[in-house]
């Protein structure tokens, strides 16, 4: 039988990921990250792609591995992370107030190219973010095989619906205390998700998130909820980037070859 509460990571594309936790060796967890060099603060890009067709420039938080620069025939594995809905505007220091952005510069061992788009306003939209993804994978060394797609609340309901438009970019989807529209089970049963939210979640109650999940499951997909007890929506929130056991995980997902 399926889980709907993981603890342990299921099977996923590169096998069964139930083991110890190598990763505090590795020195993953909270503020683990480099930006271009150790210590400096993230790079701020203005990219060529646009938001819409008709509005503004995407602009982003960048977060570059160490040792980066030493190896140029190195490529990295990418975390692409969308915010929730009080971070929209035209100032990227907002984004500092949670997530990647809320924890650069202390040290380097985080083994990721980051990068965080600002949302001017409204929804995210999928084809935009497409054209980012397009942009950051021809300018980055990045390997496309192992992108990874993450969101908090609207920016989880961004990375659903990114990821049923486009299901053969991702490596993997983790969606934080937001569930996607019904249509995106059926497109993304080939992609590992692992969702999480809080059972006191009164913005965005759990139930549809859950139903998601389960049905992902119920087509063959591998797909798994982490219920946070008594988490509420604020509270989930950057619980993940603190999780040794998800860092492990997203770490070892790589998109399969049939894809």
């Amino acid at each position: 039988m399926k889980r709907l509460f993981f603890f342990c990571s299921g099977r996923g594309r590169t096998g069964r990921f139930c083991f110890p936790l190598f990763a505090l060796g590795l020195g993953l967890g909270l503020g683990l990250w480099a930006t271009a060099q150790a210590g400096e603060r993230p790079l701020t890009v203005t990219a060529e792609a646009k938001v819409r067709e008709s509005g503004e420039n995407w602009r982003y938080f960048l977060f570059l591995p160490a040792g980066y620069e030493e190896d140029e025939s190195a490529k990295w594995p990418m975390i692409l992370w969308l915010h929730g809905r009080s971070l929209r505007g035209d100032d990227l220091e907002q984004l500092r107030r949670y997530g990647p952005p809320s924890f650069p510069g202390k040290k380097p061992d985080f083994p990721f190219v980051v990068v965080c788009p600002q949302l001017p306003d409204g929804a995210w939209p999928a084809k935009g973010l497409n054209q980012l993804l397009d942009e950051c994978l021809g300018k980055y060394r990045v390997d496309e095989d192992r992108v990874i797609l993450t969101g908090d609340s609207l920016g989880a309901m961004g990375a659903w619906n990114f990821a049923g438009t486009y299901p053969d970019r991702f490596a993997a989807l983790s969606p934080i205390t937001a569930h996607g529209a019904e249509w995106v089970a059926t497109k993304l049963t080939g992609v590992p998700i692992r969702a999480w939210h809080g059972d006191s979640d009164e913005a965005v109650p759990m139930k549809e998130h859950v139903a998601l999940i389960k049905r992902i499951q119920d087509l063959g997909g591998d797909a798994e909820i982490k219920i946070i007890p008594g988490g509420t929506h604020g509270s989930v929130i950057g619980m993940n980037w603190r999780d040794l056991e998800w860092l492990d995980w997203i770490r070892q997902q790589q998109r399969s070859e049939d894809e």
